[in-house]
């Protein structure tokens, strides 16, 4: 058993350093991504395209009704090739069927503030959720058989940097103007071309037999539902905001908030990667009975997590105005809401890991709770505090809100095992746990 855990922190670092590089690729264009809408577009089409960056992060959350996170338990627990390739086939068909019904709608409510084009910009961010929500689901079922390199070049970091490659050509060709019907027609060519590629190496060889398609297809989508509660809290804490934004401020206020809103979010990205190369691993240990070394690894995680973090909010508050000037006369004055959405942001880095405890060790439910009563309290204060208080109070409460929402999962991770992966003050301990250089009982402390 040792050395299945010694294997098994060998491939959370393996996984972590390739996706820190990617991801570092990824911010990097989906940073200069959004400058060159905002430079290129006018101000309510800018607004548009940040909003629709947005819609690429709740569609394929409503698409996949938490079937990802699933997805990965039920692999790591599958016992053959074949229950393997059943377990890819039942979450891919319902994640299908799903995001066709409901992309079209979450396209709908996300580009509000577009006025030219409209049907057809909410066709092509109904066909880009699709695409993400498919090619999304084939990276964690990647990550959950352990090919690593291919479950990273299907996160939507590598598609951040194809789709700017691709939009830079296009802009250079236009004579440096372009539109946001050309920008999104760039983004979704780019989805086809990568989804392709990812479906060649799919773990579906084995022969699948037994129960009827949409028997199995039914289990999973029982299984992820409450899952989807807790991925949905998530994107409302970090993005939601970006919509509130649009509809309640104008043209030019909600264009401030919205860079903001976006620069902010990645702050939380090592935290976000940390938890993705982790829960594979910690579902199979777990499935093993090794929770010791889950808690373990999920405190390292998550002390990692939140010294990086730190690091990342005070450059925030020291470099918000030149950062923001990059993206054109003016923009510097969202500095005060980028610096306050950042330091939201250490809410989940602290709290992170608390979520993936509950979901590898099958509490779906009961973190849905936590989300559901923390919701029901945050999303009034936003719309009040976006209608009555303007940017910066919308900002100050969305910041409370992720510490608030993802701060519930600690207290229900307290009151169930009696214990929470939460941060501590020994780094270099930490990253000795993450490279896979403590012994069991080491790492466990």
């Amino acid at each position: 058993m040792a050395v299945q855990a010694g294997e098994q922190t060998q491939e959370v670092r393996r996984s972590f350093g390739l996706r820190m590089v990617v991801a570092v690729l990824g911010l990097l264009a989906t940073f200069l991504t959004s400058v060159l809408a905002v430079r290129t577009l006018d101000a309510r089409a800018a607004t548009g395209f940040l909003a629709v960056l947005g819609a690429l992060m709740l569609g394929p959350m409503v698409g996949r009704l938490g079937l990802g996170q699933h997805a990965i338990r039920a692999i790591a627990a599958a016992a053959s090739p074949a229950e393997v390739a059943a377990q890819v086939l039942a979450h891919l068909r319902a994640v299908a069927l799903l995001s066709l019904v409901t992309a079209p709608a979450v396209a709908w409510v996300a580009t509000a503030v577009v006025r030219d084009d409209r049907a057809l910009v909410v066709a092509l961010v109904a066909a880009l959720i699709v695409l993400e929500t498919l090619r999304l689901t084939i990276s964690d079922v990647y990550a959950a058989v352990g090919r690593i390199r291919w479950s990273v070049a299907a996160t939507h970091h590598s598609r951040s940097v194809l789709a700017l490659l691709a939009m830079v050509v296009v802009v250079l060709v236009q004579g440096g103007r372009t539109t946001l019907v050309a920008l999104l027609t760039v983004y979704a060519a780019t989805s086809v071309v990568l989804l392709a590629v990812m479906l060649l190496r799919l773990p579906l060889r084995a022969r699948v037999r037994g129960a009827r398609w949409w028997s199995p297809m039914a289990a999973a989508v029982a299984g992820g539902a409450w899952l989807f509660t807790v991925e949905l809290g998530a994107f409302l804490v970090g993005r939601g905001d970006v919509w509130l934004a649009g509809w309640a401020f104008p043209g030019d206020q909600a264009l401030l908030y919205s860079t903001a809103s976006v620069l902010a979010m990645q702050v939380t990205v090592l935290e976000g990667l940390a938890n993705i190369a982790i829960t594979p691993v910690a579902a199979r240990l777990e499935a093993q009975g090794r929770r010791d070394r889950v808690l373990a690894l999920l405190s390292a995680a998550a002390t990692v997590s939140s010294a990086v973090t730190v690091v990342l909010v005070a450059a925030a508050w020291l470099l918000a105005p030149q950062v923001l000037t990059l993206y054109g006369a003016g923009l510097d004055d969202a500095a005060p809401y980028l610096s306050v959405l950042a330091t939201g942001g250490l809410g989940m880095a602290v709290f992170g890991s608390c979520a993936v405890l509950l979901v590898v060790t099958g509490h779906g439910r009961t973190a849905a709770r936590a989300v559901g009563v923390a919701l029901l309290v945050v999303v009034p204060a936003a719309v009040l505090a976006a209608q009555l208080g303007g940017p910066l109070a919308l900002a100050l409460v969305s910041a409370t809100a992720t510490v608030v929402l993802f701060g519930s999962y600690a207290v229900v991770c307290r009151r169930t095992f009696g214990t929470a992966p939460l941060p501590g003050l020994q780094l270099r301990h930490s990253l000795r746990v993450l490279a896979g250089r403590e012994p069991d009982h080491v790492a466990a402390r």
